[in-house]
């Protein structure tokens, strides 16, 4: 669950990947399996084409706190290719997946022939930033329940459906916070009538009343 606003935007369509695929080559990842590491300099875009993957750090207590969760058409590795950055997070397989793995070679080969995938890729790049930005100042300006709110709405528009199957220790992992904090969250959302509990997830009450909720607590929602 992307905190994207918007996630489709920076999903590749089918039509793209397509197109990407004749410039690299698909490696399949077992389940738990690493991908990348933290700090890794090597150069290179790589696609999700099927599965899963998890994208995080671990801390210092060894707990693996994930970022996101990437699905087929999501990009990673972009920073490595525009600013020949290191990679800021570990990857690695959630469940088996394919993994579409273009050297910079074939990358800048692949954007001269086909300049609209250059064009999304910046796209992406940009919308990811900006979804990043954000959750910082959220992180720096909000309680945490209204963080959880976001994020619940969030998962809403990305799936349309009313129904979020996470766990408290789901909603822990993605906002960073221990699973008690969560659960008082949860609580206090629960008090506030915007959610309710379900058999493995939450529902949300009412959509409108949780997103006139996430205005009046933080003007920060694109409405």
């Amino acid at each position: 669950m992307s905190y994207i606003h918007g996630i489709q935007q920076t999903v590749m369509p089918d039509d793209y990947l397509d197109i990407c695929i004749p410039f690299g080559k698909i490696k399949t990842y077992a389940a738990s399996s690493t991908i990348h590491d933290r700090g890794s300099k090597n150069k290179g875009l790589s696609i999700v084409v099927a599965g899963d993957v998890k994208i995080g750090n671990y801390g210092l207590d060894g707990s693996y706190q994930i970022t996101t969760i990437l699905q087929r058409g999501d990009t990673f590795g972009e920073f490595t290719l525009y600013a020949s950055l290191a990679r800021t997070h570990h990857a690695q397989a959630l469940t088996q997946c394919k993994i579409l793995q273009i050297s910079e070679p074939a990358f800048r080969s692949l954007i001269n022939q086909h300049p609209e995938i250059s064009d999304f890729i910046s796209r992406s790049l940009a919308i990811k930033l900006h979804a990043a930005l954000e959750r910082l100042d959220d992180i720096l300006r909000l309680p945490t329940y209204v963080q959880l709110a976001k994020l619940i709405y969030q998962s809403y528009l990305t799936t349309q459906s009313d129904v979020i199957p996470l766990r408290q220790s789901d909603y822990a992992e993605r906002l960073g916070v221990t699973v008690l904090t969560a659960h008082k969250s949860l609580t206090k959302l629960y008090d506030l009538q915007l959610i309710e509990k379900r058999y493995g997830g939450i529902a949300i009450t009412n959509v409108e009343r949780l997103k006139h909720f996430l205005k009046d607590s933080s003007s920060l929602l694109p409405l």
